[in-house]
């Protein structure tokens, strides 16, 4: 399974998920918009010119701001743990 996280330092969001993916065995990978140009352009093509974080990638599967709500849900579809 490939994780990958864009989000930005200090963001809620990003915080509490990096926080429960840091807390799990499963690798992923973590890139900051603020920071990482390719990772910020990529955002904006997701969403039509603006950068918008935090996105999940889940293999081939793209969440495009997930509320907590939806984040563990998918951790939950994904027999993920804390």
């Amino acid at each position: 399974m490939k994780i990958i996280l864009y989000g930005r330092k200090g963001h809620a969001y990003t915080v509490a998920f990096k926080n429960f993916l840091n807390s799990t065995d499963e690798p992923y990978i973590y890139k900051d918009v603020s920071l990482d140009a390719s990772a910020r352009e990529h955002s904006k093509e997701l969403y039509d010119g603006v950068v918008k974080y935090p996105t999940l990638f889940v293999d081939d599967d793209v969440y495009l701001t997930p509320t907590t709500e939806e984040f563990n849900k998918i951790m939950q579809d994904l027999k993920l743990r804390a």
